[in-house]
C-alpha cells in the first residue's frame, strides 16, 4: 500500500525538470507531476499520526484548540525549490503539515515543551522558534520537524512531518498575508512582492507582538509602530482589501450551497473573480482536485 513506483533520485529529477519547465515558461510532463504527486501523498499516513499526538497534546493545554493538516501544493513546493536551488524534493522537510492554533503565547510554549518530552519512536529532526527570532517577513510561530518511524510500515521511516504552534493572533496575520499574495500574485509569505505590503506586514506582526507580550515598558515603541503603519493602511486602503477576504470567507461559511463539506475556490486575480464550487466530501477521485491541481485551485473544508 505504502510503496513507490520510482527511486528518491528519480524523485529529485522530476522536481528539478518542473521547475526548470516553471522558470523557461514550457509545459513539463505529466508523468513528472504524477511522481510529484506520489511522493506527496506517500505523506499522508505519517502526518495522520504525528497530527494526532499534536491534537491530544494541545487539547490538554486548551480544549478549544485548533488543529488542521494539509499536503504542501505543488505551487508551493516548487516555488520553494526554485528559491533554494539547493533543496532538493525528496529532502523537503514540510511536505507534509500539521498545525495548532491556541489563545496565546504560554500556550503555545507549553504545548512546545510537551511535545518534546514525548517519548515516540519519530525522530526530533529540528525546531525553529520564529516567535523569539521572528523572520524578517513578520512570521511567528514555532516549527518542529520529526522523521516518521513506525515498525508496520518502515517503508515510511524518515519521511519529515512538520508541526507547526502558533497563537489565534498569529495565525490570522499568516492568513492575511497569505491572501494578499494570493489576490496580488505575489509571494509575500517568502519575502518576495510589493515593498509597501511587505512593510505593512512586518509593521503588523510587530505590533502584534507588542500586543501579546504585555509588556508594559515597550509603549513608546507601540506609539512609533502605529504612527507608521496608519499612513501605510490608508496609502494601501488595506482595510478594504482585507474586508475583502473576511466577506469571502463568511459567504463560503455561511451558505448552505457548500454544506456538501468540501468546494474548490478558483481565483482570478486579473479580472478580480473568485468562483466557489461545491462537491461531496465523499469522493476520493473529486477530493484528489485539490491535490493534484493544486495550481489551479485551494481545497478548503467547510467547518
Amino acid at each position: 500500500m505504502y510503496t513507490l513506483s520510482v527511486s528518491k533520485k528519480e524523485i529529485a529529477r522530476a522536481g528539478e525538470r518542473i521547475c526548470h519547465c516553471i522558470q523557461t515558461n514550457q509545459t513539463y510532463d505529466e508523468k513528472d507531476t504524477l511522481i510529484m504527486h506520489e511522493w506527496r501523498m506517500l505523506h499522508l499516513y505519517p502526518l495522520q499520526r504525528i497530527t494526532e499526538y499534536l491534537e491530544r497534546e494541545a487539547k490538554a493545554v486548551n480544549k478549544n484548540a485548533l488543529i488542521s493538516s494539509r499536503i504542501k501544493r505543488l505551487p508551493s513546493i516548487t516555488g520553494k525549490l526554485i528559491r533554494f536551488p539547493e533543496m532538493k524534493l525528496h529532502k523537503m522537510q514540510d511536505l507534509g503539515g500539521c498545525r495548532a492554533i491556541v489563545d496565546d503565547i504560554e500556550q503555545v510554549n507549553e504545548i512546545k515543551d510537551r511535545i518534546l518530552s514525548l517519548k515516540f519512536m519519530h525522530q526530533l529532526k529540528r525546531i525553529d522558534d520564529y516567535i523569539q527570532k521572528t523572520k524578517e517577513s513578520g512570521y511567528r510561530s514555532i516549527h518542529i520537524v520529526h522523521a516518521f518511524n513506525n515498525i508496520k510500515h518502515p517503508q515510511l521511516n524518515g519521511l519529515k512531518i512538520e508541526t507547526q504552534i502558533r497563537t489565534t493572533i498569529q495565525h490570522s496575520w499568516a492568513t492575511a498575508v497569505e491572501m494578499v499574495g494570493i489576490f496580488r500574485r505575489e509571494s509575500l509569505k517568502s519575502g518576495m512582492g510589493d515593498p509597501d505590503w511587505l512593510k505593512f506586514f512586518v509593521l503588523v506582526s510587530k505590533l502584534f507582538y507588542l500586543i501579546e507580550s504585555k509588556d508594559k515598558t515597550l509603549n513608546r515603541s507601540h506609539n512609533n509602530i502605529s504612527d507608521e503603519l496608519k499612513k501605510l493602511t490608508i496609502e494601501l486602503n488595506a482595510f478594504k482589501v482585507l474586508n475583502a477576504f473576511s466577506h469571502i470567507a463568511e459567504h463560503i461559511n455561511n451558505s448552505d450551497k457548500y454544506s456538501s463539506g468540501l468546494c474548490v475556490i478558483s481565483v482570478d486575480t486579473e479580472e478580480g473573480k473568485i468562483e466557489v464550487t461545491g462537491f461531496s466530501g465523499n469522493n476520493p477521485h473529486q477530493k484528489s482536485i485539490g491535490f493534484l491541481y493544486g495550481n489551479r485551485a485551494k481545497l478548503h473544508k467547510r467547518k
